[in-house]
């Protein structure tokens, strides 16, 4: 996540099966988590100019299952929640974390997949160089330091 030569910036798809979840979940709290791979590329970090990493989240994908360059900049009001929420700058033990927002909460899809898209503010730093982070994905194989999302619910 930051910028790439050239200054184009570089975005995250995370997916999630929430389809576990009890149809009648009322959710009262949902939490995003990363955890950083490796060092920064880079001279600047996305953390200082990037002016916040957010997260977008779709009640299904971002566009179709398959990643496709649309779900770039897809922005379906309908299905989907722009700024869900904002990691905070300073990792814990590794991990950037971002609370979603109450009215996102209604986009955790309780039949199937839930996507968040991550893109930080500014788009790049106009330095023409790289500068990002990577983070570990949802298909690592150590199953602990892939992406988390934590959802807390009660049931009637």
């Amino acid at each position: 996540l930051g910028d790439g030569v050239g200054d184009k910036q570089y975005r995250s798809i995370l997916s999630f099966n929430t389809a576990s979840l009890p149809d009648t979940a009322v959710v009262t709290k949902v939490t995003l988590k990363i955890r950083v791979y490796g060092a920064l590329v880079g001279n600047n970090s996305p953390f200082s100019w990037g002016q916040g990493l957010k997260a977008d989240v779709c009640r299904g994908a971002f566009g179709t299952n398959a990643l496709q360059l649309t779900d770039f900049n897809y922005n379906n009001v309908t299905n989907c929640k722009l700024l869900a929420g904002t990691f905070g700058n300073v990792p814990v033990s590794g991990w950037y974390s971002a609370t979603i927002v109450n009215t996102a909460w209604s986009k955790i899809n309780k039949t199937g997949l839930t996507q968040f898209r991550l893109r930080f503010t500014r788009d790049d730093n106009e330095d023409g160089a790289a500068d990002y982070w990577r983070f570990y994905s949802g298909d690592y194989a150590t199953a602990t330091l892939r992406p988390t999302l934590i959802i807390e619910y009660t049931v009637p």
